[in-house]
């Protein structure tokens, strides 16, 4: 009896049902590699080709699949972040608000970066690429960005950023500057789409950044010698997006920044109204913190978060953070 196989140009039954499992099998394999975070991630426009092949033992040969192609669409994501934990002290010569600038997606992008003080005693004069890393603004080294475009970067692509602020007085009455990455080819809530945008014409798709990161950093003048308590906040909706609404997270954090000792100093800050403490979201320099009133320095509930932080010895800066739930 002939072996069963392909006659004809026909494949049995069961020998499609092998080649069928074969086929899918190796898809699989692909995606769980593509999919596999150990691994490095794969480019975006680049092109994924699978065929299949159906064989027998029948000597009339095998037959291939048609081939099925996608191209990776370019994933957009940016982090941005400050490289100095402490207040920036701004002086009426011009003062260099250090940053690092994060390519996290996986095309090459280009981004937008922009730079806002809260009061206009100071302005920012320009942002930098740092070339030197030094922290510091020479014009003969660092390369300032036309329009504050930065040029593409390669995936995972770390650029370390001078914001220059060139205040108008001697007085600096500005307490933070808050910078802004923004992705070149566009930004949004996670899962906006810029058809044809990315790399090789592959599509363009925000990931979980919203191929948007921004950071506050709290700036001042360099002879205020009174405490700073310097507050930011971030929204986490349950959509992906930053935008405000019922169910979101919103992350606040305080920097307290002591130029000299301090006897019992405690932070307290009220729950907003419409809003719910996250039990268990309460920390002092990132150390977890009880929200029960018991041996720790921590208390918190839904209407006020209170941290001890005690006598102060020298010059510090002691940062409590907590997240609420909007209502």
């Amino acid at each position: 009896m002939a072996s069963a196989g392909i006659r004809g140009g026909i494949v049995d039954g069961g020998s499609w049902r092998v080649a069928v499992i074969r086929a899918i099998a190796c898809v699989l394999g692909l995606l769980s590699v593509l999919a596999d975070p150990a691994m490095a991630e794969t480019r975006a426009g680049v092109a994924i080709t699978n065929v299949a092949t159906a064989t027998s033992d029948d000597p009339a040969g095998s037959v291939r699949s048609n081939p099925a192609t996608l191209t990776v669409a370019e994933r957009l994501d940016v982090e941005l972040a400050r490289t100095d934990e402490n207040r920036i002290d701004v002086t009426p010569g011009g003062t260099a608000v250090p940053l690092l600038l994060t390519n996290s997606g996986n095309g090459n992008e280009a981004f937008d970066l922009f730079a806002l003080p809260s009061d206009a005693s100071a302005r920012v004069r320009l942002i930098a690429i740092d070339r030197d890393g030094d922290g510091r603004f020479d014009a003969a080294i660092d390369q300032v960005l036309a329009g504050g475009r930065t040029a593409e970067l390669e995936p995972s692509a770390v650029l370390r950023l001078l914001v220059v602020v060139d205040p108008a007085a001697a007085t600096v009455t500005a307490t933070a500057l808050t910078a802004i990455a923004r992705a070149a080819t566009g930004s949004g809530p996670e899962g906006t789409m810029f058809a044809a945008r990315g790399d090789a014409g592959s599509d363009a798709v925000t990931g979980a950044t919203q191929a948007r990161a921004e950071v506050a950093v709290p700036i001042g003048a360099a002879t205020d010698a009174a405490p700073v308590l310097f507050k930011s906040q971030s929204v986490r909706a349950p959509d992906g997006s930053s935008v405000p609404m019922t169910g979101a997270v919103v992350t606040y954090r305080l920097e307290a920044r002591f130029t000299g000792p301090a006897a019992a100093a405690r932070i307290d800050d009220p729950v907003p109204q419409g809003t719910r403490y996250v039990p268990g979201s309460l920390t002092l320099d990132s150390a977890p913190l009880s929200d029960a009133a018991d041996a720790d320095s921590g208390q918190a509930d839904d209407a006020t978060v209170a941290v001890a932080l005690g006598d102060i010895a020298a010059a510090t800066t002691r940062t409590v953070q907590f997240q609420v739930t909007i209502q």
